[in-house]
């Protein structure tokens, strides 16, 4: 609502937003280890860290000064991450969580190229040049069957992408076999 709006305005340009929710992420542990996706050791981490913040959180300070409102589009069951390095693009599809819209950190991963549509590793190609980028992550979802780019980030979880199939390469010729996306950055800094 327009009140809702309002609020989170007034906290963001206010006391800000902690980086760190205990409860938030104990409720995520305890959904990771009832999909057999992480240990009852890791929630009761978890557990711990609602009363016992990270070392993290305790230095980073809070969030403020801005705000990011974004559209919801819905009719989609997942996202697709293309990361674009040095003219070289790999993929995976991401689910949304159980009861949830958002596909980021589900830990529910395909990584099947007949999953990716290779109009969307176009578009972040294209972008990626546009940009002038050496490396960025590009989120794409559907709205009304066509690709819809609803992020750019410049940093990924680099162990995820370890089972992608194989990679694009400027051409977008498919070339199926094990890479690893660090060693083009280095040669990228080499250049």
């Amino acid at each position: 609502t327009k009140q809702d709006a309002i609020a989170l305005v007034n906290k963001a340009f206010g006391r800000g937003f902690s980086q760190y929710d205990g409860w938030s992420n104990f409720k995520e542990r305890v959904r990771k280890f009832r999909n057999g996706k992480t240990s009852f050791a890791d929630v009761c981490r978890g557990f711990v860290r609602i009363f016992y913040t990270t070392d993290f959180a305790k230095v980073a300070g809070r969030e403020k000064g801005y705000i990011y409102f974004q559209d919801f589009i819905d009719k989609n069951d997942s996202d697709i991450r293309i990361i674009v390095v040095d003219e070289k693009a790999f993929a995976l599809k991401r689910m949304v969580r159980e009861n949830d819209f958002r596909a980021s950190g589900s830990g529910f991963i395909h990584y099947e190229k007949n999953l990716i549509d290779v109009e969307m590793v176009k578009i972040a190609m294209q972008v990626n040049r546009k940009l002038d980028a050496q490396c960025l992550a590009y989120d794409f979802v559907y709205r009304d069957a066509d690709p819809l780019l609803i992020e750019i980030s410049y940093g990924f979880a680099i162990e995820t992408y370890d089972l992608c199939e194989g990679y694009w390469d400027r051409d977008l010729t498919w070339h199926e076999e094990k890479f690893i996306p660090q060693n083009w950055m280095v040669d990228l800094m080499l250049k």
